[in-house]
């Protein structure tokens, strides 16, 4: 008996599904990752060669997170426990 996990990542990996499966869990959690607040002013949208894009409400929350960019990526890259993101770029 093999592990239903272990199927899935097989048949994912074979088919080069995996790493859009991965791109989608971080614009899926990134609520989770950020928590309620910057979830709300800020929606991943897109994660795209390791730059994660994220559409903000208005310009005092586009310069808020200007200023968190490196945080925010160790938090997510600390969520999955792997390196997902490389940078954030805020429109």
């Amino acid at each position: 008996m093999e592990h239903i996990a272990n199927i899935i990542h097989r048949i994912l990996s074979g088919k080069q599904l995996e790493h859009g499966v991965k791109q989608a869990e971080v614009i899926a959690e990134w609520p989770e990752i950020v928590g309620a607040t910057v979830a709300e002013q800020a929606e991943a949208v897109a994660l795209e060669g390791g730059i994660l894009f994220l559409r903000v409400i208005d310009s005092a929350w586009r310069n808020e997170l200007a200023m968190m960019t490196d945080k925010l990526v160790e938090k997510v890259n600390i969520h999955f426990g792997e390196s997902r993101v490389h940078r954030i770029h805020v429109i």
